[in-house]
């Protein structure tokens, strides 16, 4: 039996928002194995991490004390014990090149919007990833399209592998909206369920929202998540009666929002860049029509599922002609299976029993 020391000191990061969701997602499917045993640093060694959140230590700091720890402790133990880090940093060590690890890489925000990062920031993402892709980890990439962006500034890594985020959506998949197409809140509505950042393209989405509302196709734009003073002044130049068909409900808990995805006429996301978008993820796992922009990740993962819209002035008969079909068929997500939180958990555990039955069978 292996041991996987899960460094979910992503919870000391308050901001880290669906990376956060996705980590803790993991870690429960990961912990269900009867093969493996699977522990949070955070538990492994509890005081250090209430420390070290008491006193507010850096993250990369801590990981890469506590992982050095452990690698001298398997050394000399004899112990089997692998590392996974869900976002991005591989700890610096002088004991090799990270062969016992796994490292999940999201995207590359900082990339597409560099000025939204300080040169300082820019620069450490920089030495970080290049620092990855020498590496010896089995670095993990959330879609084929976040791998290609990765490999265009940082080359191939040694090990690479893509395994789609693990949904969550709490109820069986193909889980359709209401038979009559409205909404449980009063109306029939978008919803927008992300934090307000640069890239997920409010003023897009408003715009689009505002011509489906003149043609009667929704009566509102339901936003959840952090950004709701981003919003208000995003509203403050629109006429009152648009400002009051946009209803920012904040940080919501995970049954709301499952709630509010089945009952939306449709989920919409014209994000400029995503590595993944686990929110049309969930939207989708639960049978809810998706609008959404045309770049690359949406092809990969929602290609027959969604409607891609090309810019904000798209044609709205389109649009009607979409969620009528999809009414009518209710179709299922293809990827909801390999996205399934247990399927997610064992293409993890595969990245490491696949290497020891390598070394196994040159031995």
């Amino acid at each position: 039996m292996a041991t996987y020391l899960f460094y979910d000191t992503i919870r000391l990061n308050k901001s880290a928002g669906g990376v956060l969701n996705v980590s803790e997602v993991l870690l429960q499917s990961m912990r269900r194995s009867t093969d493996d045993q699977v522990q949070p640093i955070s538990e492994r060694h509890p005081r250090i991490y209430e420390a070290a959140r008491r006193l507010g230590v850096s993250r990369f700091v801590l990981d890469t004390l506590l992982y050095n720890f452990h690698r001298v402790r398997a050394w000399l133990s004899g112990e089997r014990a692998f590392s996974l880090f869900p976002n991005y940093f591989l700890p610096f060590s002088p004991f090799g090149r990270h062969a016992d690890s796994i490292v999940v890489v999201h995207d590359l925000q900082y990339k597409a919007y560099p000025q939204y990062f300080t040169p300082t920031k820019r620069r450490w993402l920089d030495w970080n990833l290049a620092r990855i892709a020498q590496s010896a980890a089995d670095v993990v990439f959330i879609s084929r399209s976040s791998q290609e962006d990765f490999e265009r500034h940082f080359g191939r890594c040694e090990r690479p592998a893509v395994i789609f985020n693990p949904v969550d959506a709490g109820v069986a998949a193909g889980t359709a909206p209401g038979a009559d197409g409205t909404a449980t809140q009063g109306g029939r509505y978008l919803i927008a369920s992300y934090h307000y950042y640069p890239h997920k393209n409010f003023g897009g989405i408003l715009k689009l929202f505002a011509r489906m509302q003149r043609e009667g196709l929704v009566d509102y734009l339901d936003i959840t998540g952090n950004g709701a003073a981003e919003v208000q002044r995003m509203l403050a130049a629109e006429t009152p009666a648009l400002r009051a068909s946009v209803r920012h409900r904040g940080l919501v808990s995970r049954d709301e929002l499952f709630r509010l995805y089945r009952g939306a006429t449709a989920f919409i996301s014209l994000s400029t860049s995503e590595g993944f978008n686990l929110s049309a993820a969930e939207a989708a796992t639960l049978g809810v029509p998706l609008l959404l922009s045309d770049i690359p990740v949406h092809r990969e993962l929602f290609a027959g599922y969604a409607l891609f819209i090309g810019s904000e002035a798209c044609d709205l008969s389109e649009i009607a002609r979409y969620l009528a079909h999809h009414q009518r068929t209710r179709p299922v997500w293809t990827h909801s299976r390999d996205c399934a939180p247990s399927a997610v958990a064992a293409s993890y555990f595969t990245l490491k029993r696949s290497r020891a039955s390598l070394a196994g069978a040159v031995q």
